[in-house]
């Protein structure tokens, strides 16, 4: 398991500004790094999404049972995952990446509409031949998560569309399957995250004989490689496609869980998410500290824009004066990115090396 890990944890180093003083502050910024994070930050969110997991599975069982009387539950409980999920996505190292558990959650953008077509096959099968969670684990990872989950329940006919489909016994069993195995892959993450946890001991301890991460600075470039990559994840692949040049252009089915219309949603959390990861981090920047101020101040901006927005994600990405909202909100995201990049790195002595996103 280490030896997958060890790709993701690369980075090149580089004292990118003279002196020995600044060698000296970014030592000390990076020290401990990996122990608060761990602590302050990714162990918890990984837990809530866990658990977050879990409710939807409660929710599901009893909107099975009884669907006149679930439904809202459920659709708190979705709403619930979403922004958990979008609290940790940022995180795309170590274990979030091994085993292809990003994808199992996310399987996100989807083009080429290979999630619809593949559960769409699976509920032409008749309910007694829906896999259980552990089952699905097994089958291609774009039935398997959040967006496949979405799809059961919102679609046409979907079980929160408030009409009766041919397949619901079918729709049921395999969200039920879909919210199990998130549940399971969370269960996952989780342990390895908490303080116990095997990577939450290499992310704390760095050292010469961590396979993973030999000193503190190679645990600081993971770190801002995360920001620098999530920030660029919303920029350019969650808001930038379905923007388009105008509101009169915008494509809103490109944005994230547009069916659900928690767009907005997955947007706040992950900025929230990041704010408060960068927040655990304690960063210190003697005689700059404008850089903790900016990229503060950008990441609650856009967490405070998007708080504003309410109503479904066509009207909003097709309003004039909510589009000017979101092509804000991604200026922001975009200006913090630019921070960590250009100053905070620095800062920290490290440089940004290739990320999960080049070459997509």
């Amino acid at each position: 398991m280490i030896k997958q890990w060890m790709g993701a944890a690369v980075l090149a180093l580089a004292w990118t500004m003279p002196g020995m003083a600044v060698a000296q502050t970014a030592a000390e910024s990076a020290s401990g790094l990996g122990a608060r994070l761990a602590q302050g930050y990714i162990a918890p969110a990984m837990q809530q999404f866990h658990e977050a997991a879990g409710q939807m599975g409660k929710a599901l069982q009893s909107a099975c049972g009884d669907p006149a009387a679930g439904s809202d539950e459920v659709a708190a409980a979705f709403e619930h995952l979403v922004a958990a999920w979008s609290g940790i996505e940022f995180l795309r190292f170590g274990p979030l990446v091994q085993a292809n558990r990003f994808e199992s959650i996310y399987f996100w953008p989807d083009p080429r509409g290979v999630t619809t077509r593949q559960v769409q096959g699976l509920l032409a099968k008749p309910a007694g031949e829906i896999p259980d969670a552990q089952g699905l684990a097994k089958h291609s990872v774009a039935l398997q998560g959040l967006p496949a989950l979405e799809y059961v329940l919102y679609r046409d006919k979907g079980l929160l569309s408030g009409k009766q489909g041919d397949d619901q016994a079918a729709a049921c069993a395999y969200a039920l399957a879909v919210a199990g195995n998130l549940e399971r892959v969370g269960g996952e993450l989780y342990a390895l995250w908490k303080a116990d946890g095997e990577f939450a001991r290499l992310f704390s301890q760095p050292g010469p004989d961590n396979p993973l991460y030999r000193n503190a600075q190679e645990v600081a470039a993971e770190v801002v490689k995360a920001l620098s990559t999530g920030l660029q994840f919303q920029v350019d692949v969650k808001l930038a496609p379905s923007l388009g040049a105008d509101a009169g252009k915008a494509a809103p089915r490109k944005a994230p869980f547009w069916r659900s219309d928690l767009a907005p949603v997955s947007l706040r959390a992950a900025a929230q998410g990041m704010l408060a990861f960068y927040d655990a981090g304690g960063y210190s920047f003697p005689g700059a500290e404008w850089i903790d101020q900016n990229v503060r101040g950008e990441l609650q901006r856009a967490v405070d824009q998007l708080e504003g927005m309410r109503g479904g994600t066509e009207q909003l990405w097709r309003d004039e004066e909510s589009h000017r909202g979101l092509v804000l909100v991604r200026l922001l995201l975009n200006n913090a990115k630019n921070l960590v990049d250009q100053d905070v790195a620095p800062a920290l002595g490290v440089r940004i090396g290739f990320n999960a996103l080049d070459g997509d």
